[in-house]
């Protein structure tokens, strides 16, 4: 079920600019860090589920990217 949180918080990445925007306003360098920002929007998200979700998920909106998060490091 995380595996699917995480896959909704990565489509409403995408999808919202504002959402993207206050991502990196908020300077998510690290694995950890996006964990930490997805929390705070309400997806409850491990560390395992986010890396398997950022794996398969499959880019469906033209404005905007999650390729950027693709690259982050584990850790703080």
């Amino acid at each position: 079920m995380a595996l699917e949180t995480a896959l909704k918080f990565l489509e409403r990445l995408e999808k919202e600019d504002t959402l993207r925007t206050q991502l990196y306003i908020s300077k998510a360098d690290s694995l950890d860090k996006l964990i930490q920002f997805a929390h705070g929007k309400g997806f409850v998200v491990t560390e395992d589920d986010m890396t398997t979700a950022l794996d398969e998920y499959q880019e469906q909106f033209p404005k905007g990217t999650i390729e950027p998060l693709r690259q982050l490091p584990a850790g703080r």
